[in-house]
């Protein structure tokens, strides 16, 4: 069965996308659902979290076989794709280049579609794959969307982001590509404020029934374990981060107890 494709897009940087990226990865590969991470933006902050744990401070020293390279057909998708050291989970890497790649083929713009081919003989390998994408909406982004079917949004609750919902929902809603808006996340969420309450209705009054229930609560749990390159459920696991990251990924993902115990099940026969 082939994975199910998600982007995580958002119009506004800071607003906790790659974080939440990341530890939606991990929640699914700890229910026991193999999962790959596509860094689609060129700050490569997903990737590195990942991989200088594992590899170093040098880890792109001796080439490494990235997101870009692939883009260009000078690797093919399955052999650049690295094991994290986290069982189920895996990274395709991002690449600081990704911006300049026009310019060493100017028919990546022209076509939306490459991403899609290059990644479709990933997906029956995979439960879920995931696609981090810069806070832009650009080539990068359209291909993104063309090779994925639902798009999360993350946004904070506060004026600026906001704006950048509020442009980036019509113009998702007007593209013509694969992907679909599926859900919008309120995330570093601070419910013991007005402003925050205030907002976060605004947001589900203004995109009824595609606004996920869950919120996920801001905490300094998420900073310390980012500073540590640990997911938030080894940092902290009984947090109350950890605990709206679960829930949420229940929801967003339509997971279940059976579900996991079901694939936790399968991996110990593999």
């Amino acid at each position: 069965m082939a994975a199910k494709t998600y982007c995580l897009l958002s119009k506004k940087g800071g607003v906790g996308k790659t974080t939440f990226a990341l530890n939606c990865a991990h929640a699914l590969a700890f229910s026991g659902f193999k999962t790959l991470l596509v860094d689609l933006d060129a700050q490569s902050n997903l990737t590195k979290h990942l991989l200088v744990k594992k590899f170093g401070e040098d880890f792109r020293k001796d080439g490494l076989a990235d997101i870009s390279k692939v883009l260009l057909r000078r690797r093919e998708a399955p052999e650049c794709v690295m094991e994290t050291g986290y069982p189920g989970l895996y990274v395709l890497a991002g690449s600081p280049e990704l911006d300049d790649l026009p310019l060493l083929d100017p028919r990546l713009t022209r076509e939306p579609a490459r991403l899609q081919s290059i990644l479709a003989p990933l997906y029956p390998e995979y439960d879920y794959v995931l696609v981090d994408c810069a806070p832009a909406l650009n080539w990068l982004t359209r291909m993104a969307l063309m090779a994925t079917t639902e798009v999360i949004v993350p946004t904070q609750p506060e004026a600026y982001a906001l704006q950048g919902l509020d442009d980036l929902v019509p113009w998702l809603d007007r593209m013509t590509a694969t992907a679909q808006l599926f859900r919008i996340v309120i995330n570093m969420y601070r419910g013991n404020t007005q402003l925050h309450k205030v907002l976060a209705e605004r947001i589900e009054a203004t995109y009824p029934g595609r606004v996920a229930k869950q919120k996920v609560r801001l905490t300094i749990d998420f900073a310390e374990a980012a500073r540590l390159g640990l997911s938030v459920f080894e940092h902290a696991p009984a947090s109350s981060s950890a605990l709206d990251m679960y829930a949420l990924c229940f929801e967003l993902f339509g997971l279940s107890a059976e579900a996991v115990q079901q694939k936790m099940r399968e991996r110990a026969t593999v």
